[in-house]
């Protein structure tokens, strides 16, 4: 087992794969040092783990033959990549945000009295937390180096976002003038803000990235 440090690199806001400010934290690696892993030869991609041990002449000795199955296997260090091993494994810490060298959470100041979006960064697992998940990991053996997928970028489409909650609020009014012998007076009251506040989400958020958009929780069926 070896335990290292590295410097990682992460965004300058959650979901957004911008480096720009340059932001980086010291990372903590636990684990076993070697690891044989297969590459997918037509692409590249680090396909998996095949097996650990901290012994590198008896990993070597079970390595598989060149190519099977439209594989390489090849031999992770640890030591020498330990960006790649807490990518893969997990098991990184960094220092917790109450601690010198710690990443306070990340908020933003959404507009009027809505709820603030804020994103809390893990101290375990950080460098998995960054990266696009559905993004291979890639091996290059001439130069015996990887490729890191990219940083998250957020999937939801700003457009379609307000779509949404304005047929939520079209559902709300249907539900007030259809239905109203339903509700109580101070549901009605409710109902009405919230379609308000619906309606309003397109032009007060209209230059906000769609992830910090909130979406206040009513509590009243419609």
């Amino acid at each position: 087992m070896i335990t290292t440090t590295f410097t990682q690199i992460y965004p300058n806001q959650p979901w957004d794969p911008s480096v720009s400010d340059g932001n980086s934290v010291t990372v903590t690696w636990k684990g076993i040092r070697y690891h044989t892993f297969s590459r997918v030869t037509a692409t590249g991609a680090v396909f998996g783990i095949e097996d650990s041990n901290d012994n590198l002449d008896e990993l070597t000795n079970e390595l598989p033959g060149q190519v099977h199955e439209g594989h390489t296997f090849h031999i992770l260090d640890a030591l020498k990549d330990p960006h790649v091993a807490a990518f893969l494994f997990g098991d990184d810490t960094i220092p917790a945000k109450d601690a010198a060298g710690g990443i306070a959470d990340y908020v933003f100041n959404t507009p009027d009295d809505d709820e603030d979006y804020v994103y809390e960064y893990n101290t375990e697992n950080f460098v998995n937390q960054q990266y696009d998940g559905g993004s291979p990991l890639l091996y290059n053996i001439s130069g015996n180096s990887f490729t890191m997928p990219g940083f998250l970028d957020h999937p939801v489409d700003k457009a379609q976002l307000f779509d949404g909650y304005e047929s939520d609020a079209a559902r709300v009014d249907a539900a007030v003038a259809d239905r109203a012998d339903e509700y109580t007076a101070d549901e009605i009251t409710a109902l009405k803000a919230h379609s308000v506040w619906l309606k309003g989400v397109r032009a007060r958020y209209a230059s906000i990235e769609a992830w910090k958009v909130p979406y206040p929780t009513l509590g009243i069926p419609y």
